[in-house]
């Protein structure tokens, strides 16, 4: 039965490409131009390449339940774990404010819970410019460069001894990352507009001094600098539309985070005595698949979930996602 299906869905898009590639180029210009143009929401993960418009504003919010069940280790072998669920509130704030030249900001909340035990805060906060580097037309995709700085409004030190996963929202640190979108509208199917979009992004994070249990470990008694690595993410994501307002979308998600440098001391022991401690590097591969609904050019909706599909040395989870956009 599977491979009939496959078959068939081959055979449909073969057909599809040949008499997409059998019309002259007249006539795809003129089957472009008679194509609806999809209100498409946007994936769950990878950025868009586009600002927002000179005096244009965007209000996203986002919802994810998220439980951690595992986690991967050095050899990417899953090891289970208590589940830690985490309910993750965010809202993106986004205007444009000139041709070139947007901003944005993003606003977090948690709530967590592990075995029987709950923890909540805020998270860290993320402003960030956009410049469009290339607004898209039909011979070439838009391009947007954005630079983000996260600033360490979340917990992350003075913690429970053996439940910094449950009580560790932030990480303590400025993170300064500058990232390249690209984003394509593709009439390859007259009927099924699709969207694709690239992401590539650099993030610094800033040292910084650690007192007490930790997000990077430790005990009640730590005193200590951490160097986080650096990391680079690469996100890629497809949206295909079923009709103007219906569209399909999912995302590719790569993470990759360096190794990172702690040094610590006890309080009140010889302050020439250190303990130097490497972390391990630390990567993920992630899928969001979703579906999309809008209502019109400026309001839509989106449900989708998003789960783990390798790692090492980091965590196993699998998630639901919740939000929509609206603009004026």
């Amino acid at each position: 039965m599977k491979p009939l299906l496959l078959f068939t869905c081959l055979s449909y898009l073969l057909s599809a490409s040949c008499s997409l590639w059998s019309q002259d180029p007249q006539q795809q210009i003129e089957g472009m131009h008679s194509a609806f143009v999809p209100y498409f929401t946007g994936p769950i993960l990878t950025p868009s390449a586009h600002n927002a418009s000179p005096g244009e504003f965007l209000i996203q919010p986002y919802i994810f339940l998220k439980n951690r069940y595992a986690e991967f280790n050095n050899s990417r072998h899953s090891e289970n774990i208590t589940n830690l669920f985490t309910l993750k509130e965010s809202l993106v704030y986004q205007m444009g404010l000139s041709d070139l030249l947007d901003f944005a900001a993003v606003l977090n909340a948690e709530q967590r819970w592990q075995g029987g035990e709950q923890s909540s805060g805020l998270g860290d906060t993320q402003i960030e410019f956009g410049i469009q580097l290339m607004k898209e037309k039909q011979s070439r995709p838009a391009l947007r460069l954005t630079m983000t700085e996260s600033l360490p409004t979340g917990k992350y030190q003075n913690l429970t001894p053996g439940k910094e996963n449950l009580q560790a929202i932030g990480s303590g640190s400025y993170e300064t990352s500058i990232a390249f979108n690209v984003t394509k509208t593709l009439y390859w199917m007259w009927r099924h507009p699709l969207s694709v979009r690239a992401s590539l992004q650099y993030t610094i994070p800033a040292p910084l001094n650690v007192q007490g249990c930790n997000a990077y470990g430790g005990g009640s008694e730590t005193k200590g600098r951490v160097r986080p690595g650096q990391s680079v993410g690469i996100n890629t994501s497809i949206e295909i539309s079923l009709t103007q307002k219906w569209a399909l979308a999912c995302d590719l998600a790569y993470a990759y985070q360096s190794r990172s440098r702690f040094s610590s001391k006890k309080a009140g022991s010889n302050r020439s005595k250190k303990t130097q401690m490497l972390l391990p590097p630390n990567d993920t591969l992630s899928c969001a698949p979703a579906i999309e609904y809008s209502v019109s050019e400026n309001m839509g909706f989106l449900a989708g979930a998003w789960f783990t599909i390798t790692g090492r040395n980091s965590a196993r989870f699998a998630a639901g996602v919740l939000t929509m956009t609206y603009s004026w």
